[in-house]
């Protein structure tokens, strides 16, 4: 099988956890992209990683600090994962493009619609693929949801419910996911959502909502993050932070096939933590049990019917896995699984890569290209923008810069307000 060489650009967390991707891909049959480099202005991470590569690789990639280095010294690179801080995707993913190399990037794809308009211009201007790592609706029973909604399980979806508090004071992973010009949480976290939202339920027409910052000041508690992927570099930050982004997110949401969505996504809630995701139509409701567990979806009809087993598939006869996902959760029609939550990311990510390299090889488009990551960041930003201007906004007004408030501050921040003069809100 022929392999794409690629570099993993930015060696932190994010980067360990996709490390472990590239190791569930090269154990699979369909092995189709090969980890060549690492690169980081931080050589400690950057070697720190290449070593991790090599005991679970067999093989040492090559470390570099410069991407346009890299791009001319390692023999046939092609492409290259972008894990740093959302601030800097815009300025990273973009020398990659700008090198010659196809580019996977993590969500979100920038901090701004601006910064991912530099991207997808770059790219389509180079004649390179630009994929977005949105994770959540990779995860096989999303894909079940999905096909439970195309196939009318439910009939007409009517409204769905997409709601998660918790949080509290504590800092959770970084202190750049607390920053208004690197992401804060409700867009760092919240665009897992926004694409959610968008997979299930279509197209946006309107958005109305709010946002807050609750909490200014956030507490390292020292807690290693999801997987414990963090844990190397909590014990170097502050023992308290000042957060300058707003960290909870109320959103009503109007799509274009008439359905509701009430969205909470609030990083700042003290007590009992909460989280629901349902989905009501015109013959029954779908209750999801939230992404990268493996635990059923819950199918509800008239008359006090719930369908919770292996029966769930027969409302949903379109629903098949990729051969790999096939491959890496147990068969094509898996209505559950088991397995730990490293491991669960790790296939997840194997399965952003195979598609990657396919599209590298096969001239393929990829499922999260840069135009959706930008829909995504803008119905994530829409709430920001509409309770500013107090107003419903759509997502090509914060595309286009008609409602351009929240995001002005940032773009000015980094660099990028020169990029297009906003049309007045």
């Amino acid at each position: 099988m022929d392999r794409v060489k690629y570099a993993a650009v930015g060696c932190g967390g994010m980067g360990r956890r996709h490390l472990n991707g590239a190791v569930a891909l090269a154990k699979s049959s369909q092995y189709n992209l090969e980890l060549a480099a690492v690169c980081d202005l931080n050589q400690e991470n950057a070697n720190w990683l290449a070593d991790e590569a090599e005991k679970l690789l067999g093989r040492r990639p090559k470390v570099f600090s410069s991407i346009e280095r890299m791009a001319r010294e390692v023999d046939d690179l092609r492409a290259a994962d972008v894990t740093t801080d959302t601030g800097s995707h815009h300025t990273v993913a973009a020398a990659c493009l700008e090198a010659g190399l196809h580019v996977l990037c993590e969500k979100p794809l920038a901090v701004t619609t601006r910064g991912c308009d530099l991207l997808i211009e770059t790219a389509k201007r180079k004649n390179l693929v630009l994929s977005v790592a949105e994770n959540y609706r990779r995860d096989p029973i999303n894909r079940l949801i999905r096909a439970l909604l195309d196939d009318g399980a439910i009939g007409t979806p009517r409204l769905i419910l997409l709601h998660s508090v918790g949080g509290g004071d504590v800092m959770s992973m970084t202190p750049w996911r607390y920053q208004k010009h690197t992401a804060s949480m409700p867009i760092d976290a919240g665009v897992h959502y926004a694409d959610i939202l968008r997979y299930y339920m279509g197209e946006v027409r309107s958005v109305y909502g709010e946002t807050r910052l609750h909490e200014p000041i956030r507490r390292n508690t020292k807690a290693a993050g999801p997987g414990g992927f963090y844990a190397r570099w909590i014990g170097q930050y502050p023992d308290t932070i000042e957060a300058t982004g707003d960290d909870a997110l109320y959103a009503h949401i109007t799509f274009a096939s008439g359905a509701v969505g009430q969205w909470v996504n609030d990083h700042a809630g003290h007590g009992k933590g909460f989280g629901t995701r349902q989905i009501w139509g015109s013959k029954g409701s779908i209750e999801s049990p939230g992404d990268r567990n493996g635990r059923p979806v819950k199918l509800h009809l008239d008359g006090g019917v719930t369908i919770d087993d292996a029966k769930i598939l027969d409302y949903a006869p379109s629903y098949k896995l990729s051969p790999l996902a096939a491959e890496l959760f147990g068969g094509e029609r898996p209505w559950t699984y088991s397995f730990e939550f490293n491991d669960i990311d790790a296939k997840i990510v194997a399965l952003e890569y195979h598609e990657l390299a396919d599209c590298i090889l096969n001239g393929k488009r990829p499922e999260v290209t840069g135009e959706e990551g930008r829909a995504d960041l803008a119905l994530n930003y829409a709430p920001f923008e509409a309770g500013r201007l107090g107003r419903p906004v759509t997502l090509d007004e914060v595309i286009s810069g008609k409602a351009y408030v929240y995001q002005r501050e940032i773009d000015e921040m980094i660099g990028l307000r020169q990029m297009r003069e906003p049309v007045p809100a």
